[in-house]
């Protein structure tokens, strides 16, 4: 399978380097003009393709390796065993974006593993072990003919957003495939992780003197898990360590497409 996804206003930025330290006054229609240009930012549009590639097994495994140690962290990645976890990755339907053919390394990797096929490997034992309510629906979900599968998806810190709507569709496109019947899964499990942001305020209840508050906002290191969500059946979060909280979304496969259509949507405005 391979799709490609040309993103042609990813815009370039870059200031001019040479500033005028001269002390001379040189009025004339073309210097104001050109002093003028000089202060505007240039814009220069850069075109690249994004190709959506299956997992390469003969060159994948070391990139989704260090993708899911960003992805979990260096503590949780402790945890787990990255490596038989990329080898199952690249046993099931995982979508990855590269920009320099398919023996390139990926940029970028979704993946949904089976759950129930998958029940005794580490990674599901790993997320039994991170919250009852967790390990209450995995459980739940054995005893039923529903299908649930984990999701993992990581990408480098400076991927366009844009690309993340058509990585979702192209890979439940293979779940449907790989299923077959035009079947989906009814539930998804996302793992993925927020961060902390320490601000400084003022204190205006002080009538006399005003003094320095320190708040904490959590934003996110996925844009998407937003809307996952605004939309999800259960969310919850790890205590923070080190600023990092991770976060686990149950979400079943409508709300899934409703956030993805809506993130879209979102991303379309930015």
């Amino acid at each position: 399978m391979v799709a490609s996804v040309k993103l042609s206003e990813i815009v370039k930025r870059k200031r001019d380097l040479d500033e005028d330290d001269s002390d001379i006054d040189i009025s004339s229609t073309d210097s104001e003009n050109e002093s003028q240009n000089s202060d505007d930012e240039d814009q220069e549009i850069v075109n690249i393709d994004f190709d959506f590639f299956n997992g390469n097994k003969n060159v994948d495994f070391h990139a989704f390796k260090n993708l899911l140690r960003q992805l979990f962290g260096p503590q949780e990645s402790n945890r787990i065993q990255l490596s038989a976890l990329a080898d199952l990755m690249l046993d099931s339907p995982t979508t990855t974006i590269k920009t320099d053919g398919q023996e390139s390394d990926p940029y970028c990797f979704l993946s949904l593993i089976d759950y129930k096929e998958n029940k005794a490997c580490d990674y599901a034992k790993y997320l039994h072990k991170t919250d009852e309510r967790l390990s209450q629906f995995l459980k739940s979900s054995e005893s039923t003919n529903k299908k649930c599968a984990l999701v993992l998806s990581e990408r480098l810190i400076n991927m366009p957003p844009e690309v993340i709507s058509p990585l979702y569709r192209i890979t439940l496109d293979d779940v449907s495939n790989t299923l077959g019947g035009g079947s989906h899964y009814d539930y998804y499990i996302i793992v993925s992780r927020k961060f902390e942001v320490n601000t400084d305020m003022d204190d205006d209840k002080k009538s006399v003197s005003r003094k320095r508050v320190k708040t904490t906002e959590v934003d996110y290191f996925h844009e998407e898990d937003k809307f996952f969500e605004g939309n999800a059946k259960l969310h919850f979060e790890s205590e923070s360590r080190k600023g990092v909280i991770s976060s686990y979304i149950i979400i079943d496969h409508d709300g899934l497409k409703k956030s993805i259509d809506s993130f879209e949507k979102e991303v379309a405005t930015w």
